[in-house]
């Protein structure tokens, strides 16, 4: 018996595959960061990932063609085509900010990385105001349109008619709301929140950007909760 149980251990030795050793490794520090990662949320999910990098090319596409608008010639064709997808992208990225918000209501958010407690008031404020400004834009940008009169165009699929036409007043307003002050303020806003991200990515190494890549397999230990 004795000699069967040596010949058996040697057959497991050859046949066993060359990932095992590596799980066998891994497996305490694959439990290490479960128990760090699992209890506290250390990543954003899936969804709200997708939320996130949605609205992200939806800003670049919203910007885009914005420039390619003020770059047509007026009046034509090609101007208008331009301004019917801003109008739509930007009726599309204010559907995904509210989505983005309610499932952020539902699921919950990470504990925020340790830092000190400005640091952490100053990330929600800035997350604040992003997700007002993919609020507030859009709807000033319809404000402007239809305070010309003029209805919005969802890809060709619905139009949302003016609730009140003209109103020049109304329309001088939007032209700050929803014009070059505000567009400074967006830039504005998106520079200090991929400076921040990429200062507490290369510099203070928290892995706070990996929160956000769904390609990371990195655990996040250190929290506000348990730093």
């Amino acid at each position: 018996m004795a000699v069967m149980s040596k010949r058996e251990d040697r057959v497991h030795h050859f046949c066993r595959v060359p990932w095992e050793d590596a799980d066998s490794t891994n497996q305490p520090r694959q439990a290490a960061n479960t128990m760090n990662q699992t209890p506290s949320m250390q990543r954003y999910d899936l969804i709200t990932q997708v939320f996130h990098w949605t609205v992200v090319v939806l800003i670049i596409g919203l910007l885009v063609t914005d420039w390619l608008r003020d770059g047509a010639p007026k009046p034509s064709d090609l101007r208008t085509g331009y301004l019917n997808l801003h109008v739509s992208l930007g009726i599309l990225i204010f559907l995904v900010t509210i989505a983005r918000i309610g499932w952020s209501r539902l699921v919950g958010a990470p504990d925020p990385v340790a830092g000190s407690r400005l640091i952490q008031l100053a990330s929600k404020g800035a997350h604040l105001l992003l997700n007002l400004a993919t609020l507030l834009i859009p709807i000033f940008g319809f404000l402007r349109l239809a305070s010309k009169d003029r209805a919005a165009d969802f890809f060709g699929l619905i139009q949302i008619p003016s609730p009140f036409g003209n109103a020049p007043a109304l329309n001088d307003l939007m032209h700050i709301l929803h014009g070059e002050p505000m567009e400074l303020f967006l830039y504005g806003l998106i520079a200090l929140h991929v400076a921040a991200a990429l200062w507490h990515q290369y510099y203070l190494r928290d892995h706070t950007l990996e929160r956000m890549l769904p390609w990371s397999r990195r655990a996040v230990v250190r929290t506000g909760a348990n730093g």
